[in-house]
């Protein structure tokens, strides 16, 4: 397991740096001046933009600003350019936010998507699995900004019961749970229904693989308890499909949350990745993908030590 991790941490490396340099070179030959979004129009005009091009470090070849780049990122010293201070302060004061939506429409979508999956399974081509399975397909059909459309205009504009955007309320001096809850509850609901249907085909299929296997027909023949047989034999070794999605689906929540964070107006990840694109803020657009890398890298490893707590046949050497 050392000798495995080890490396895995050693092939990260040379990906990495990979992915920095392309995400460095779509960025920076990108249309657009960053210098431009700076200020304000009646400004912009009064101000010396080729000394302040010179500060960015716009003016430097490709390859030192690259360079510069990176050594800034490793020690911490990158500034963005529009607020002028640390980007990963900025990264990590975002983080959490992204971070607590994510992990709660994972856990609801697991939650609500595995027994439907099971249920399912264990009633194949039943007016139930009809249901069930149409239902998925709508809901990968269906865009995740027009499921939001419409429960703000529910629960929001018609009824009134929770509000359409923000974190807290304004009048909120810190992160009160109690306080948030109201505001994450149709952000998370909009996020769990965008995984829910691909966790339910993924289960469904595997389940019914699964139950047809031989140890399961062995564990009926010991008496166990069907729900026994179902839930320790069946379910167990059916997730290993379901591990692949969320590890493949999780950093993309974190790093990805564009549309929710955007038509809730939540202080997140998503929502510094759109600001920092239209003021073509390269240094913070930089730090958002290496940090979207680094999770999706150490994701794919998580993943495969699941695999082997799910399926002790296998051996990570």
């Amino acid at each position: 397991m050392q000798n495995y991790l080890v490396r895995r941490l050693l092939q990260m490396i040379p990906v990495f740096i990979g992915i920095t340099f392309i995400s460095f070179a779509i960025v920076r030959l990108s249309p657009g001046d960053p210098v431009a979004t700076l200020f304000p129009p009646e400004v912009l005009g009064r101000i010396d933009q080729e000394l302040l091009r010179e500060q960015l470090g716009l003016n430097d070849p490709l390859p030192v600003q690259y360079v510069k780049m990176m050594v800034s990122f490793f020690n911490g010293s990158l500034n963005s350019f529009q607020e002028r201070r640390p980007t990963s302060d900025i990264l990590f004061e975002r983080l959490p936010i992204t971070l607590l939506f994510a992990t709660t429409a994972v856990l609801l979508a697991l939650l609500i998507g595995l027994p439907v999956a099971v249920i399912s399974a264990l009633r194949p081509n039943s007016w139930l699995d009809n249901v069930f399975t149409t239902a998925a397909l709508a809901g990968i059909s269906i865009p995740s900004f027009w499921i939001a459309l419409v429960f703000i205009l529910i629960f929001t504009e018609q009824l009134r019961w929770l509000p359409a955007s923000g974190i807290r309320p304004i009048t909120a001096t810190g992160y009160n749970l109690v306080e948030m809850l109201p505001y994450m509850i149709m952000p998370s609901i909009v996020l769990s229904l965008s995984l829910i249907p691909s966790i339910v085909r993924y289960t469904r299929s595997s389940m019914l693989e699964v139950m047809t296997q031989d140890y399961v027909r062995t564990a009926r023949s010991k008496g166990l308890a069907e729900q026994v047989v179902v839930i320790r034999h069946g379910l167990r070794n059916a997730l290993l499909p379901v591990v692949s999605l969320i590890g493949a689906i999780f950093p993309v929540l974190l790093g990805g949350m564009v549309l929710v964070e955007s038509i809730f107006a939540l202080p997140g990840l998503g929502r510094l990745a759109v600001r920092a694109a239209q003021t073509r803020d390269y240094p913070m657009i930089l730090t958002l993908n290496m940090f979207s890398a680094v999770m999706v890298l150490l994701s794919n490893t998580v993943t495969d030590l699941i695999y082997q707590v799910l399926d002790p046949r296998i051996r990570l050497n």
